[in-house]
């Protein structure tokens, strides 16, 4: 028993450092963790006040009916509008905050924010040749040979919406 002294040293130290990370976790933890599984009950009212920043095709569909048409009866009807278009709140927001009448170069200016810009990006998150995609998902592995196997003329600035209509997937004449 000649080392006794020290278990019991190790010991007490032990005890104290639970204490003292059960009080820091007292204080550090809010009061309402737990009470809904490893969640606070509290995050869910502080989710419903957040202002929404993707509000799905109807939203879309409200003002933009004959492109939500085609691409409903189109290949694309799968991927939802703010896929390639980004968060559709600001558009919206925007869009109804005064008049269109009273800002008309808002209506010109702002389809063109919303229009995919980087090229062929946006298409190739889904279309480019992985060997994890679906043979069924018509996908390429090289845009440049594409456009020119299709009869077309491929430049640095070209992009997949200069042949294809996202919207309905038809080819443009």
């Amino acid at each position: 028993m000649r080392h006794a002294k020290h278990f019991v040293r190790l010991f007490a130290l032990l005890a104290v450092v639970l204490i003292a990370f059960l009080a820091v976790r007292a204080q550090v933890v809010p009061k309402d963790f737990g009470t809904l599984g490893r969640f606070r009950a509290s995050a869910i009212k502080e989710a419903a006040m957040r202002e929404p920043r993707h509000l799905g095709n109807e939203a879309c569909s409200d003002c933009h009916a004959k492109v939500n048409d085609a691409w409903a009866a189109g290949k694309h009807h799968t991927p939802q509008c703010e896929n390639c278009h980004g968060p559709g709140l600001l558009h919206v927001k925007v869009m109804s905050e005064d008049s269109v009448a009273a800002y008309p170069d808002r209506i010109k200016a702002f389809p063109k924010a919303l229009r995919p810009t980087t090229g062929t990006q946006e298409c190739l998150w889904c279309h480019l040749k992985t060997f994890e995609r679906p043979s069924a998902l018509k996908s390429i592995k090289n845009v440049e040979r594409h456009t020119i196997e299709k009869g077309g003329t491929f430049t640095a600035a070209s992009k997949c919406t200069d042949c294809h209509n996202p919207h309905t997937t038809v080819v443009k004449q």
